[in-house]
Formats: structure tokens, sequence, C-alpha cells
């Protein structure tokens, strides 16, 4: 039996089978079905009902089971044209038993099945309507269950036919499909068009007969299905494939995660694009629609020009600028501005903004989620655990990649030669860390020379990039903990120029801030490369104020008088600000900031104590603090600057976190002991004693601080001083066009 139908049938109701245990998820799953976990500040089945009612479905079918009642709590935030159907024999049955269930419920007419676990993208809802056909299943062909979970363990798809005319061959676990054969991922979303879901419940109606009352037909039930009472949706479409009915593939890449595991859910957290509202889809294209518009402009191309070159409608360029297309829709348009004219997408594209109005919370259990446990060699050259790792709050709006750290190998010798120490070859971004509990750290000096210092809880440090170093416990008990916030300084943003010039290059321009008579000389050839002038024009121009002798020693690293610098500036048409080096002593390299010391230079106010942590000269917007919220703190005072930052809560009493929006309304959550937050730039903050809040150390032990301590990284991002004194710059009449294009360069 085949249904060859191109019925273009748009569903209008949707079943959501959400019944199940989700056993794979506990804890999260102990006091709340899975459909309801919150991602991105929404419950998944929110997420899904919502991106289905921009594709035009108005019903939908709620199938409940595990912690049903849970549901009726949230029943009023689902909004208009939910039900909810209830599955009693949800513990002993499959996913086809809810749908039979649902069925009766349902209207006559098209009709979507999706799962409760999954959580996916407009545009895969939007793929899944325009593929033609009876019955369309979702497959996603990114396959990401591949490495998550391993080829067994998902829901594979195997295909015949070719381009848009492949149809399933093969679909669930099991099913004899190898790697090579496998087109994706099943998505957990089937569209059945009128005709299609007549065919579909044909064949329920069968195997419930089959099962249950033994009718004598011809047909057997496949052994497969027994019993089938425990059926998945996928054992009903593989056994309408296998009768001939023809099921298309809607296919999608990515922009999908089914949740059922704590890992999933990590990953379905930062997946920031999923959970847009509209409203945030509209601001993301609307600023690139203002990017695009400002390349034009720089281009000196109108709009109906940019329109023919891209090949592009010119009503869908005015859709962009308005915010009136998909982000894929947008990402399209900018992939072709970028292949038709010299623009680097980078200067185009803008990421979600993943933030909560400036502020994105990461809860202990979403870090516990994460944990990984790396090995490296001990004395015997045996691998053996080494580091705990668990993420930490980190958004795309920033260069913060902050880690949980649990050290693993203990140490007692005190020896920092100690074969069980085992150094790293450092990494490019810089890193700052605060210490919990009985920590030694170690660390290679330009000299070779490795160094041991003896930290506790409240201790810091900074480490310069590429510097090799360690950390190991002193003892088992208690635990030995680094909060270690990794992040991305001028050299990072600057990563594709530098990785395009070559890294040899950029030392011969940069010099070497170890040895400032490098450095110098290197800062002064730049200036005359720059102004093409020779080293002997520049002695010539500088006489008769600067001796000839004295130039040439300049020009070879000799630190200048203010007046031979401020001669220098004038000559190469720079600042006095650009031919200054700071040198880097050895002991700048890493510099290690004990609590005692901190305590000394302790700045109280009103709600807080504020202890300085690790800080360094070369990395002036890098703020530290120990930060800890008194009792006086109802509320705390606010808090905002134009960097960004991290907040770690090693305390043992949680506090309530509370900004301000944009638009001045006011948002509020609490942070416990183990969450962690990340907090925009000009983000008004406060933090607040929670009244009769319990002392819980989190997952930080014994060690922890006691109180409410708050660990606070502050970073600059692309706003730095260079750019804000550029910005500086700028002619008052036009400065709220930066970032936010809106008319042409000329009327």
């Amino acid at each position: 039996m085949l249904n060859g139908s191109k019925d273009p049938e748009r569903p209008k109701q949707a079943v959501i089978l959400a019944a199940g245990r989700g056993s794979r998820l506990v804890p999260y799953t102990d006091a709340l079905p899975t459909a309801l976990i919150s991602i991105g500040g929404k419950s998944m089945v929110a997420h899904t009902i919502s991106t289905l009612r921009r594709q035009g479905v108005q019903s939908f079918y709620l199938c409940r089971g595990w912690k049903g009642d849970v549901f009726d709590e949230h029943l009023s935030s689902l909004g208009d044209g939910v039900q909810l159907i209830d599955c009693p024999d949800f513990a002993t049955t499959g996913m086809l038993e809810s749908l039979r269930v649902a069925l009766p419920h349902v209207r006559p007419g098209p009709l979507l099945v999706c799962y409760g676990d999954i959580i996916f993208r407009h545009s895969v809802a939007r793929q899944l309507l325009e593929t033609t056909g009876g019955i369309a299943a979702v497959v996603n062909a990114a396959a990401p269950g591949k490495e998550s979970k391993g080829f067994n363990e998902v829901e594979v798809v195997a295909a015949t036919g070719t381009g848009p005319d492949r149809t399933i061959r093969r679909i669930g676990k099991g099913r004899r499909v190898s790697e090579c054969d496998c087109a994706g991922e099943f998505a957990g979303l089937v569209k059945f068009s009128t005709s299609g879901r007549a065919i579909m419940e044909e064949v329920v109606r069968r195997l419930f007969q089959e099962d249950k009352s033994c009718t004598g037909q011809a047909w057997s039930l496949p052994w497969w299905l027994e019993p089938v009472g425990r059926a998945s949706l996928c054992d009903l479409l593989q056994l309408m494939a296998d009768e001939g009915i023809c099921i298309s593939l809607a296919m999608v890449f990515g922009g999908w995660h089914e949740v059922n595991t704590p890992p999933d859910l990590t990953r379905a957290w930062n997946d920031t694009a999923l959970f847009l509202s509209e409203e945030d889809t509209v601001t993301q294209v609307k600023a690139m629609g203002a990017c695009l518009l400002s390349e034009a402009n720089d281009l000196k191309r109108p709009l109906p020009i940019v329109a023919k070159e891209l090949n592009v409608n010119l009503e869908r360029l005015e859709c962009l600028l308005k915010g009136n297309l998909e982000v894929s829709d947008a990402l399209d348009i900018m992939r072709k501005m970028s292949e038709v004219y010299a623009v680097p997408l980078n200067d185009l594209w803008l990421d979600a903004d993943d933030t909560d109005a400036g502020v994105r919370v990461f809860t202990m259990e979403a870090s516990e989620s994460s944990a990984r446990i790396l090995d490296r060699k001990d004395r015997t050259g045996s691998r053996t655990p080494y580091y705990e790792y668990r993420d930490a709050a980190m958004s795309r709006c920033s260069q913060f990649r902050p880690e949980w750290i649990k050290v693993l190998r203990v140490v007692a010798s005190g020896d920092p030669l100690d074969p069980d120490v085992q150094m790293n070859n450092g990494h490019l971004m810089m890193q700052t860390t605060l210490f919990i509990g009985p920590v030694d750290f170690y660390y290679t000096d330009r000299h070779g020379r490795v160094h041991r210092k003896e930290m506790n809880t409240g201790d810091s440090n900074y480490i310069s990039p590429f510097v090799p170093h360690s950390f190991t416990a002193r003892a088992g008990s208690p635990e030995a903990i680094i909060i270690a916030v990794t992040y991305g300084g001028a050299v990072r943003r600057a990563f594709t120029e530098l990785s395009r010039v070559g890294a040899k290059q950029v030392a011969a321009l940069a010099g070497d801030s170890r040895n400032p008579e490098e450095a110098r000389e290197c800062v002064l050839k730049r200036c005359l490369a720059a102004e093409c002038l020779s080293p002997a024009e520049l002695v010539s121009a500088l006489a008769p104020g600067v001796a000839e002798g004295r130039a040439w020693e300049l020009l070879r690293g000799a630190e200048a008088s203010s007046n031979e610098i401020q001669s220098l500036a004038d000559v190469l048409n720079v600042r006095v600000s650009d031919l200054l080096v700071s040198p880097l002593e050895d002991e700048e390299e890493v510099v290690v900031t004990y609590a005692e010391k901190s305590q000394q230079h302790a700045r109280r106010m009103n709600g807080y104590v504020l202890l300085p942590g690790a800080r360094t000269r070369h990395q002036p917007d890098l703020k530290t603090f120990d930060l800890e919220v008194l009792e006086s703190a109802t509320p705390g005072e606010s808090l905002s600057c134009g960097l960004h930052t991290f907040v770690y809560h090693f305390g043992s009493e949680a506090v309530e976190l509370r900004w301000s929006t944009r638009l001045g309304a006011s948002r509020a959550t609490i942070l416990r002991p183990g969450d962690s937050s990340y907090i925009a730039p000009l983000v008004e903050h406060s933090f607040s004693v929670l009244p009769g809040a319990a002392q819980e150390p989190g997952m930080n032990g014994a060690a922890c601080g006691k109180g409410r301590h708050l660990f606070l990284v502050r970073i600059p991002g692309q706003l730095s001083g260079e750019t804000l004194a550029e910005f500086a710059t700028f002619s008052t009449h036009g400065r709220e066009r930066v970032g936010a294009e809106t008319v042409q360069w000329y009327n």
C-alpha cells in the first residue's frame, strides 16, 4: 500500500507525547515531567507549543502520565488551545499507547505528532510543514545522538530513493542500520495529512485489535512489536514502511535537541537560537539588517543596487531591515553579502543574545550534569584521574570560559618537581583562579624554574597566556577545588587576522615586554613603517631638539624622556600613549594574592565587603573580588560597570540576585552555593540577603566560604578602552547610528 499524496494541507493540531518517566534525567524528573524542564526560561513543552503556533497550529493535545498533576499548575502559561490527555498506564506502556489514547480526542483533519522531550527551531517545524507527501518525518542529518549516546542508542533512519523522493526504509533503534547507511536521526516530529492520518489510524486500530482480541486477520503481529502496549512511535512508522506506505523525509541539519540525559540538557541550555522569542528574533534580525545597511553605506551602494548584485528581492532586504525574517533566512542574505563583496561574514552576523535581559544563570545542577574526569600520568606512568571539570555560567556575549575544577591528584611531598605533578603546556587564554580548600599551585617561570604555592579558600591568582601550570590537592579532605576563569583579550579577538599574518611575523612586530628595549624598538619600527619613514629621516626630523646620537639610541630602544617621547609622537603623528611600553617583570607573569592581603585592602559598603583579588597592570580592566553579602544587604547596593561580569557563589548561604532590564523592569533569581551567573555590561544588579536561608555548601563541601561569598570576575569585551576612546571622537550627530544604522549615507 503506497501513499504518494502531495497533500498540501498544513496541520492545525498537534499531539505531544509527554507521559514518560524520564528516568535518565533523574534527579531533574523527580518532581516534574521531562516536558516541563526549563530551558532558556521556559519549559520544553512551552517552547514546542510556541514554535508550532508560529506555524499555524492552534490546538494541542498533551499526553501526560508521570507527575501529570504538575501540568495543571502550568496549563495557563501554555496559552489557549491546550487539552490535557491522561495516560493512566504510562508506567507500563510506550508512546504508541499514548497516541492511541489521544486520537479519539483529536478533531478530524491533518495532524502533527511530536515527542515531549524535544526542543527545536522554527525552521525545523517549517521544513516539516513544507515537505510534500501524506506522511513526513523530520530527520536530523547531524545526528547528534551518535556522539552523545552512541550509535546503537539513537533512533536512526535509513532511506530509499534519491533527492526529494526519498522515503523511510528503516527507523528506530536496533533496525540493523549501519552508520554508512544512516540518513540521520529521527527528530520525534511527524506530519500526517488527512489521508495519511486515516492510514495511520487504521494501522493503530489493527495493531491493538491484533494484540488484544486476536481477530484472526491474515497478518500476524511482527515479533519486534510484542507486546504492542510498549511499542514506540518509531515502531509504528517502521511497520507502516514495511507495508509499503511512503513516509517522506523532512531533512534538517541541527536546530534540534532531544533531551533525555543530563548532557543533552546542558547542550540544549547552551543552544540559544532554540529559544528565541518572536520579539528576540525580530531584534536579532533587525540588528543584522542594520549591519548590512552600514556595510552598504561603506560600499557606497544603495539598497536597490545591493539587491540586484546579490540577486535578492528588494522587498526581502527591506524585511531584513525591519526584522521580519527568520534568522536562517537573514543568514542566507548575509552569506551572499560576504560572497559578493569583500566583507567578512563576522562583520555581518550577530549571535543571538542568550541572556535574560543581560543576565544568565547556571545552576549547580546544570554544572553537575557537565561533569567529566580527565586523566594524567602519575609517577608510575599510569594514567589516573587528575581533575574533575564542570562548566559554569557562559554566554556568547562574552569571552569568559569559566570552569569548576575538583583537584583529584593528592601530592603531599611539597616538592614542585614531584613526578605526580603533571604540568600543562599553558594556553592562549588568560586565567584568574579562586581557590577553595587546600590546593597546591605550580607554575614554570620564563627561566624554567618550577614554583609551588600553597593556596587556601579565598586566595586567588592571575596566569599569563602559555605559562605552564598545574594544581594538586594537599590532602584528601576537605575537597580541593578551584574556580578557573579563562578569558580572551585583544589577541583572542584578533585571532582571525593573527592566524593569517602568522605568529612569527606578529612576534617581530610586537617584540617582548620582558625585554623593554626590544619592545620600544619594535614600537618605533611599526610607526616608521606606517609613515613610510626611514630611521635616518626620523633622526633628521627630530633635530635639533633631539641630538643625532641620542635619536639613534632611541631607535635602538633606549627609554625616552617625557620631552623626547613628545617629539617622537609629533613626528610620527601618534599619541604619546601609543609609544609607551610597560615592561613585564618576572613577578608579573604569574600573580598570587593571598586572602590575608586581600583583607588588608577590603572595602566596606553598606551591604557588601569587597576583597580585591589577583590583579595585574598588564590587564588593567581585569577586576576580581571576593564579595561578601552582609546582613545589612536588604537590598544590597546597585552595581553596574562597562565590563562583563562572572559571578560564582562559593559560600554556604543563598542570596538573591536582582537586576534591571533596559526598559526599567526588575528581574530576580536566587543564587545558591554552587550556582554561577553572567552579567552583561551596564546591567544594574544587586545581591541581597534571603531571610531564613539555610546553610548549604553546594558542590564545594566543607571547604566553601562560610556565609554569603561571591567570586566576581570582570573583564573587558569588545568595548575596550581603545574602542571607547575612538567612539569619543565621533560626531555627536551620528553616534546613535553605531551598530543600529537606519539611514542611507545620502538623501
